[in-house]
């Protein structure tokens, strides 16, 4: 019988997730694949659990939860060499991934995309010493998700991290920073940036231009500094998706970039949600770096 390692978090998502699992696991089971269960937590040692997933045969490793749940187990993939195709159930607050990959919200739906079998290699950043497969950022709101309360998040959802964000607005200074690519280097004062691998961030899609984690490229936007006047119009335009050309906006694709704060405060990188590495940022693209169904 095949077999699927199923990992789930248990606080994801307004805690959704696990009142659906008995119907997840039967569906599995009816399509002749036995399932393994693992809940997992910032804790918990996914390595012991996926350590031997390509040595036994399983057909899948199988994700319930946000951004940062993934985020996780693809680092112990990337860093363990695991080549077992991994799939997503978008059970979190945020599913930025999710929604770039166009999974289902429906969790059974999202079951009949795993058993289809449509496997592919994806790209996957790497930033410093950790792995992500949606974005790496830093500056304004960029780490709204980790200092979320987590009892506002579990109450409302998404709408705490617009509360989150919005208090931030007030307290931030724009900080200075060094941006090396292969072809050019630019030092500007900026709000933001951010380094997709998927196209989504904070609920948004619109941030990148024709993005793919099939191309061995990051898409690389910069907000620069602007007057506070300015900012709702450029926020206005992201969300529209015609920022491209706006004159407070750099926008590159690249397979290697790094990042340098040279003057101001500013929190350390986030990486899909959860804390990132310290500056310097070097990052760069591996190129079909992980199976995956999609």
């Amino acid at each position: 019988m095949k077999k699927v390692k199923l990992i789930y978090n248990s606080v994801a998502g307004q805690s959704k997730f696990k009142y659906f699992l008995d119907t997840i696991i039967e569906k599995f089971m009816q399509n002749g694949i036995e399932v393994s269960v693992f809940r997992a937590g910032k804790k918990t040692n996914l390595y012991e659990y996926l350590k031997d997933a390509d040595e036994e045969g399983v057909y899948g490793i199988v994700v319930a939860g946000g951004d940062g749940t993934i985020n996780r187990v693809v680092n112990v993939m990337m860093k363990n060499n695991i080549k077992t195709p991994l799939g997503i159930i978008p059970a979190g607050t945020s599913n930025d991934f999710a929604r770039h990959i166009k999974m289902p919200y429906n969790f059974s739906d999202c079951i009949d995309k795993i058993l289809a079998s449509n496997i592919q290699p994806v790209d996957v950043g790497l930033a410093n010493d950790k792995y992500f497969i949606n974005v790496c950022s830093a500056g304004l709101f960029s780490n709204a998700s980790q200092k979320v309360d987590t009892n506002l998040k579990n109450a409302i959802g998404k709408l705490s991290y617009i509360l989150t964000a919005a208090d931030q607005l007030f307290k931030f200074k724009p900080f200075e920073i060094r941006v090396e690519t292969t072809k050019e280097t630019i030092q500007e004062k900026v709000n933001l940036f951010l380094i997709f691998n998927g196209s989504s961030a904070g609920g948004i899609d619109k941030f990148t231009d024709n993005s793919s984690i099939h191309d061995g490229l990051l898409d690389i936007l910069i907000i620069k500094n602007c007057k506070m006047i300015e900012l709702p119009q450029l926020l206005g335009k992201v969300l529209a998706g015609k920022h491209f050309d706006d004159e407070h906006v750099i926008y590159l694709k690249e397979d290697w970039v790094k990042i340098s704060k040279v003057k101001g405060r500013c929190d350390e990188p986030d990486v899909d949600g959860d804390e990132g590495p310290n500056f310097p940022l070097e990052v760069r693209c591996i190129k079909h770096g992980i199976n995956m169904f999609l």
